[in-house]
């Protein structure tokens, strides 16, 4: 089928990123947005993954521009709070992934000889500074996650669509008309909108995808012990986390999400024990202040097939997980990467094959998140006693039980994250048997200069708070800056 023209349903951050995706990579067809102006944004804050650098890069535009654009903060990473006796964070940074062959040597000295989780990772993160030095390079920046103002974040994007010609319809769409298994077109409030081929960024919506095709949804209910939460915004911060905050809760977890201009805050939870309302009660406990609050509840799965006659589903569309590790963006991005590597041969089935897989990647890594040893409530103890683990999960928790994770012990094609990712958490988590590391490392003859390794990225490098760092990026200032 030959697709010459487009058509994103759906103005939110998913929409937007499909739309300059496809568009740059099919600059002969028309991509066309049509979005619902009413349905208005959620607006606490969003977090992205490394993917999001990759994405910047593929359109075409500066990596620091979302400071100045979506009022952003720069991210290193997820600093775990009270998941595991000691905190710990995942952050991945080249120098500590240095392997031979594929064992990660450098965190293998650093696990088998019990070093504190603050050790693998560089100097900053902890301490919420930044390196002048890393932006000596304007175009090169070491920081490929943010944390974003999402209505700055959705204006930037909006422009940028525009200023690229990708046009934006404001309308409301009400239902789809169907011929022969395809989406012939969008009935909407004003006007019916023909198309070649759609994507669906309709949110928890669903309504090209699931119910106008009809492909079914598929639940992962039960391995996450959690299926609601409420958002809420609170003033800007003293300083900025380089990091999204997760700290454990009685009945799940709550975010933390720096920005410019605000901080955006969330509690995850299992409606199995609290309500909303209770909830909410416990974080103006935690916060000290009274909160106006949103709810959501959500089903962890995915659609059967992402891609189904002539649309394809992106974002919480087409999948959603949970909250943790702040997948939603960069799976977006995965997604469109492999749907614009099938859609010039049409193979749908391979596709939804490849889709199918990024889903259960992310799903593996959140759900370890859980394989905790907290048991202080009810819902921590069902966690650590009942938890259903994936087959896949389940099958490397067994060859990690008594050796480091191996480069090639994960591969998914587009895939979030790999064997490196789960070696700071399972540590954090003090999942590994660190004898039977330390047996491990002596077998591979390492080598003794690993600490002055380590060193040498921490020496000669002015750091500067990351509030200032972001007000020095904001006024186009980088070099010979002290502290004061």
């Amino acid at each position: 089928m030959k697709v010459k023209t487009i058509t994103v349903i759906g103005g939110g951050t998913s929409g937007l990123i499909s739309a300059l995706m496809l568009q740059k990579r099919f600059p002969d067809k028309e991509v066309t947005i049509i979005r619902s102006t009413k349905l208005g944004i959620v607006g606490v804050g969003e977090s992205s993954t490394e993917h999001w650098a990759e994405f910047l890069r593929f359109i075409g535009l500066p990596a620091l521009s979302p400071i100045l654009e979506a009022n952003a903060t720069l991210k290193s990473g997820v600093y775990f709070e009270n998941w595991a006796e000691e905190d710990f964070i995942h952050s991945i940074q080249t120098h500590f992934t240095e392997t031979e062959g594929d064992y990660f040597k450098i965190y293998a000295h650093l696990i088998a000889n019990k070093r504190p989780n603050k050790e693998l990772q560089g100097h900053g993160v902890w301490e919420n500074k930044v390196a002048l030095t890393h932006f000596n390079d304007h175009d090169n920046s070491p920081f490929n996650q943010f944390h974003f103002d999402t209505f700055k974040l959705n204006e930037w994007l909006s422009d940028v669509c525009r200023e690229r010609r990708i046009e934006i319809i404001d309308d409301d769409i009400h239902s789809v008309e169907i011929v022969d298994g395809m989406i012939k077109s969008v009935i909407c409030e004003n006007d019916s909108y023909t198309s070649d081929f759609f994507i669906d960024a309709t949110g928890f919506k669903r309504l090209l995808a699931h119910k106008g095709l009809k492909s079914e949804w598929v639940s992962y209910a039960d391995r996450f012990p959690v299926n609601s939460a409420i958002a809420f915004a609170t003033d800007e911060s003293e300083e900025y986390n380089v990091y999204t905050k997760s700290t454990a809760r009685d009945y799940g977890w709550s975010w933390t999400i720096p920005t410019q201009t605000r901080t955006g805050n969330g509690y995850v939870f299992s409606d199995k024990y609290i309500n909303a309302e209770q909830a909410k009660h416990e974080m103006e406990e935690a916060y000290g202040q009274e909160l106006k609050v949103r709810e959501f509840k959500f089903d962890p799965g995915r659609l059967e097939h992402a891609w189904k006659g002539n649309v394809f589903a992106v974002g919480l569309a087409q999948s959603f997980v949970e909250p943790l590790e702040a997948t939603s963006i960069g799976s977006v991005i995965q997604s469109l990467a492999c749907f614009i590597h099938h859609l010039p041969s049409w193979n749908d089935e391979q596709c939804n094959k490849d889709i199918a897989a990024i889903f259960d990647n992310i799903s593996d890594y959140v759900q370890a998140h859980y394989l905790t040893t907290k048991e202080n409530t009810p819902f921590w103890k069902e966690v650590k006693d009942n938890m259903v683990l994936s087959d896949t999960l389940k099958e490397n928790l067994k060859k990690w039980e008594h050796r480091l994770p191996l480069a090639g012990d994960i591969k998914c094609n587009w895939g979030m994250f790999f064997a490196a990712n789960y070696i700071p958490l399972l540590y954090g988590l003090k999942f590994f048997n660190i004898e039977s590391i330390r047996r491990e490392y002596g077998e591979y003859n390492p080598d003794d200069t690993i600490d002055l390794k380590l060193k040498h990225h921490s020496d000669g490098t002015f750091w500067v708070s990351h509030k200032k760092m972001i007000k020095i990026l904001r006024e186009g200032i980088y070099f010979h800056l002290d502290e004061n």
